[in-house]
């Protein structure tokens, strides 16, 4: 049971996640927050939100890419679930095992939230997405680096320590940078957008965030070797 919701689960969602992002990115119509004659996604130009978006910035409707992007949103409950079986891994001790629980609860938090990113499609909902996400984000942060204390505090490799750490400096600096941009709705303050926020800053943004993203997959990644080598160490 611990294998397969601590080491399977995680690594299915991943390999989910990458595949309905992909064909997600196929299917988009077009535009971005600047331009919206371009044609189809650009991973540069486009936040992967927007794969979720009812219509595109081209004023399009975005059945496919949504269907896809949303249900890898949706995904991310039972990676919550999981987690909340992860804290009999780190039963060796108490600290270890605190640590896991605030971890596990923040992490399931922060998946709930996750699939509110999915229920909220920022050209329909912008200010409950902005709401998703943030929560998300957060959370996630929380969630990371307990859980490397709890790897830290048990007997495995600090490997998984030092990984999960570099994941959560990424995903600060991130949050700091994001901190000092302006919140502005992209379709109902439209000028407003234009007027503050340039193609260069865009671009920006929108690397960044993939970045992150990325770094949070690689870190979830990293946690399923680690439980997979408690499993084994425990004989679970």
């Amino acid at each position: 049971m611990y294998r397969f919701w601590c080491v399977y689960i995680p690594r299915f969602f991943l390999a989910y996640f990458f595949i309905a992002i992909g064909l997600a990115a196929y299917f988009y119509p077009g535009g971005n927050h600047l331009d919206s004659t371009q044609i189809g996604y650009d991973f540069t130009a486009n936040f992967l939100s927007e794969l979720g978006f009812y219509k595109t910035l081209s004023n399009e409707i975005n059945f496919i890419s949504a269907f896809f992007f949303n249900s890898a949103m949706y995904l991310n409950l039972i990676v919550g679930v999981g987690f909340l079986m992860m804290p009999k891994l780190f039963n060796e001790n108490i600290y270890s095992q605190v640590c896991a629980w605030i971890g596990a609860v923040c992490i399931f938090v922060s998946c709930i939230f996750f699939a509110g990113v999915g229920l909220t499609p920022a050209d329909l909902y912008f200010s409950d997405h902005i709401f998703a996400v943030q929560n998300a984000f957060n959370l996630v942060i929380l969630a990371y680096l307990f859980i490397s204390f709890a790897f830290f505090f048990s007997a495995s490799s600090n490997k998984y320590t030092v990984g999960t750490i570099v994941m959560v400096i990424v995903t600060v600096a991130y949050a700091v940078y994001i901190s000092g941009q302006p919140v502005i709705d992209p379709i109902n303050q439209k000028e407003l957008f234009y007027e503050k926020i340039s193609m260069s800053d865009l671009r920006t943004n929108v690397i960044l965030q993939k970045t992150v993203i990325l770094s949070m997959n690689a870190s979830l990644l990293i946690f399923s070797f680690g439980f997979a080598d408690l499993i084994k160490r425990k004989g679970l």
